[in-house]
């Protein structure tokens, strides 16, 4: 009989813990790197959780943008267990943003599943400045949805927007 509440224990533990860099003050920050084969600079924000509710998909979100390619966001979109992504979408305040394409063959497998897509920096602008953003993140057979913004408190992505458009914002103003 004991077996059963240690038992329910850990699993309450094990739900409660995150991948490590996803949560809390473990998140990974923006970093600025420069290119080791030409020099160039790249703002990354490594991908964290964006999902505001359990009761949503499970997503993750990073974000990154070269100086070789000033005009262009590329969106590292996450989801739980192993899925294959085939295409990411954002409802920002309504307007629809899906001029999204996959920079990268395939989904990263793994307890996160990963794919990059690119999408211009002005459409970035219209996801980061929008008070609720809906993010529909496309499997071979279904999709999930999960939400961020200022209307969605608690978003560990919430935090992570605002420091990356002000860095990219100065460098792209130095060109």
């Amino acid at each position: 009989m004991r077996t059963i509440p240690a038992v329910s224990f850990f699993l309450a533990l094990s739900g409660c813990m995150a991948l490590p860099g996803m949560e809390g003050g473990s998140t990974p920050s923006l970093s600025v790197i420069q290119d080791e084969f030409d020099g160039s600079t790249i703002v990354r924000q490594e991908v964290v959780n964006s999902s505001s509710s359990v009761a949503e998909g499970w997503h993750a979100l990073g974000f990154e943008w070269r100086q070789k390619t000033p005009e262009i966001v590329f969106i590292t979109a996450g989801t739980n267990g192993t899925a294959t992504i085939t295409d990411l979408a954002f409802n920002a305040d309504g307007e629809i943003i899906n001029r999204i394409k996959p920079s990268t063959a395939s989904t990263d497998y793994g307890w996160v599943s990963t794919r990059q897509f690119a999408m211009s920096w002005q459409d970035f602008l219209k996801i980061t400045s929008a008070k609720s953003v809906k993010m529909k993140v496309i499997h071979l057979n279904d999709y999930t949805v999960s939400s961020f913004g200022p209307a969605h408190s608690g978003t560990v992505v919430n935090s992570r927007i605002a420091p990356f458009v002000e860095k990219v914002r100065e460098l792209r103003a130095r060109r």
